[in-house]
């Protein structure tokens, strides 16, 4: 009697898509930490840009209005406002308005999350807002600035975000070694 030949089928073995499986995850695991780096560059990069857009923005309306705005930070977070420079639109009470006028410019943005403001602990604070730099109504600032943008964990290179005082020109790069 003969018997149906059975056929075998063509599959994978449990070790085997096992030992894929393994092979990958390993890879993943060499990768990730370097994906991470470049990941941490493009977010700092990023929030440079929402800087100098505020920085931007801010002298645009000095210029426009005929008023100084001043660009201010909360130090160790990423959280920075802009408003006119007088102390009424810092302290919460919305500042001193004419009827006839349009409200001036006021923003408040937040970096990225993980993206701290690194600025020193000497600048002038009014209402929580620590003073950055003050555009005047000729375009220029009140001094050279410059920020340092950094992630929390310190994964990616600081960004430095500086504006010149007499031009008002910003600029952004990355912070080097050398830097302070």
């Amino acid at each position: 009697m003969n018997r149906p030949r059975r056929q075998r089928r063509s599959a994978f073995t449990l070790l085997e898509i096992l030992l894929v499986l393994a092979i990958l995850i390993a890879l993943g695991a060499m990768i990730y930490p370097t994906l991470m780096g470049m990941y941490g560059d493009v977010r700092v990069k990023a929030a440079a840009d929402d800087v100098q857009a505020a920085w931007t923005e801010a002298r645009a309306h000095a210029i426009e209005d005929g008023r100084s705005y001043r660009f201010a930070v909360q130090p160790s977070t990423g959280k920075f406002k802009v408003a006119p420079d007088a102390d009424g639109f810092w302290d919460g009470s919305g500042g001193p308005q004419d009827e006839n006028e349009a409200p001036p410019y006021s923003h408040e943005g937040e970096l990225s999350s993980g993206i701290l403001f690194d600025v020193p602990a000497d600048l002038p604070n009014s209402g929580g807002w620590a003073t950055v730099v003050v555009f005047n109504p000729d375009g220029g600032c009140n001094q050279d600035v410059e920020v340092v943008l950094k992630e929390d964990d310190d994964e990616a290179a600081p960004v430095i975000v500086k504006v010149r005082a007499m031009t008002g020109a910003i600029s952004v790069r990355r912070k080097s070694t050398g830097d302070r």
